[in-house]
């Protein structure tokens, strides 16, 4: 029997918390519209940033959507914190080509058959695009600040640094 995937081909990019304020964090939010237009983010996850959204108004490129409870998300990303089970089920309830999202509930999301992408994924691709002059002032940054939590173990940041340079 062959899965078939959550995500839609021509649906919205819906990018959670976590990733969307990493991304702010090293000032580099303006990548989002440049690499996908314009991108959903669940109500909750706008009042959890509170923060972070001066004022609480959106850029006009990101577009509130509901929380959708009732949608049911897949057994394997059952353990997914508030933020990331409402990142999740905006997405399946509006039928979004991609998620953005970090941390080890990206990987049981992609087994559950949701396209997913991380930060490190959206900085690499920024630089291959030209968007970006460098993956790796970007990391340390991301470290330095705190959200060493979107970035993949050690190990596979040593394949990534190798990868790029054979890129370059």
């Amino acid at each position: 029997m062959k899965r078939q995937m959550l995500t839609t081909a021509d649906g919205p990019v819906v990018v959670s918390e976590k990733t969307l304020r990493a991304l702010l964090a090293i000032r580099r939010g303006k990548l989002l519209p440049q690499l996908y237009g314009k991108l959903c983010l669940c109500r909750s996850n706008v009042e959890d940033m509170s923060d972070v959204l001066a004022g609480n108004s959106l850029p006009p490129w990101l577009k509130l959507i509901c929380d959708y409870p009732e949608q049911t998300l897949p057994a394997r990303v059952a353990s997914a914190t508030f933020s990331e089970a409402a990142t999740l089920r905006a997405a399946l309830a509006v039928g979004a080509s991609l998620v953005l999202i970090d941390g080890p509930i990206k990987e049981r999301a992609k087994l559950s058959f949701i396209k997913c992408e991380g930060t490190v994924s959206i900085l690499v691709m920024a630089h291959r695009l030209g968007l970006l002059s460098a993956v790796k002032p970007m990391i340390k940054a991301l470290e330095k600040l705190g959200h060493g939590d979107v970035l993949p173990p050690p190990e596979a940041i040593e394949a990534l640094w190798t990868a790029l340079e054979k890129l370059d």
